[in-house]
């Protein structure tokens, strides 16, 4: 997974540098303003957005290692966060952050005493009014990748995680054959999406089939079609298979704020 090859190695870059943690800042989101972040050579400095940012371009800065440059960014697509560090002593570089179709500029310098986290946020009200589009299938790919590495960035990163809630509430239904149990479920508040981790234990002697696609989580009476999938379809008999389904709002594509306090079921048709 290459979200996990990112962290493990921005993981292993903070424990083997053995310094202490620098300054944590946070911003209002001001496309007139130039954001000044201090980096250093020896750990990485975040930056987060509310949200996924869409492109990165600079001058002095590379995410390509094999280039040399003097600041080295790290971004994986999709996600709201990227990761700065010098590669020189005196290195300076500057960026140009696309999100949401605004522009957001950065000039970095290297510091002794780096920033650790810059995270960026929007004001209430201005959240309120925006009707945002919804994310794309990468997005929400990146969000699968986010719930499924949540207890390690929780416990190694935890300001990747300070946006996101989750709750273990082990309910079950059967149907059959068919123990469901969600097991996990997380709010990611800027994609207004639910990810879910659901197990289908088939307790028959038949293997147990049923379509993806027509997946749907049942929240009090309404049903709310899942976005975004990592299920085969498939579950052998006597055999267990965990999945994870992302929900998006409310079913008429509006924007729901669900809250993680609810009961969740799981519908998985058979098929014929």
């Amino acid at each position: 997974m290459v979200l996990r090859a990112f962290l493990l190695t921005l993981f292993s870059g903070v424990m083997a540098s053995g310094i202490a943690a620098g300054p944590v800042k946070r911003y209002p989101l001001d496309d007139r303003s130039v954001y000044a972040v201090r980096v250093g050579t020896e750990a990485p400095t975040t930056v987060i957005f509310p949200g996924p940012v869409t492109a990165l371009d600079g001058a002095g800065v590379s995410q390509r290692a094999e280039e040399a440059p003097p600041i080295l960014i790290s971004h994986q697509p999709g996600t709201r966060f990227f990761s700065v560090r010098a590669v020189q002593a005196d290195a300076v570089g500057a960026a140009n952050v696309i999100f949401r179709d605004r522009v957001f500029a950065f000039s970095f310098t290297t510091e002794a005493e780096p920033d650790r986290t810059v995270t960026f946020y929007e004001h209430p009200a201005k959240t309120a009014r925006r009707d945002a589009a919804r994310p794309m299938p990468h997005q929400l790919l990146a969000l699968i990748d986010q719930a499924k590495e949540f207890v390690a960035l929780s416990e190694q990163y935890p300001a990747l995680v300070q946006r996101i809630e989750r709750t273990t509430p082990q309910t079950t239904t059967l149907a059959g054959d068919i123990t469901t149990t969600v097991e996990e479920v997380l709010r990611f508040d800027d994609e207004d999406a639910l990810v879910l981790r659901v197990r289908f234990e088939n307790r028959g002697k038949q293997v147990f089939r049923y379509a993806p696609a027509h997946l749907a989580v049942w929240i009090g009476q309404a049903c709310y079609p899942v976005a975004l999938t990592d299920a085969h379809g498939e579950v052998p008999a006597k055999h267990a298979e965990i999945v994870t389904v992302v929900i998006l709002g409310n079913p008429d594509g509006s924007r729901g704020d669900i809250s993680i306090k609810n009961t969740f079921s799981i519908v998985a048709p058979p098929l014929p």
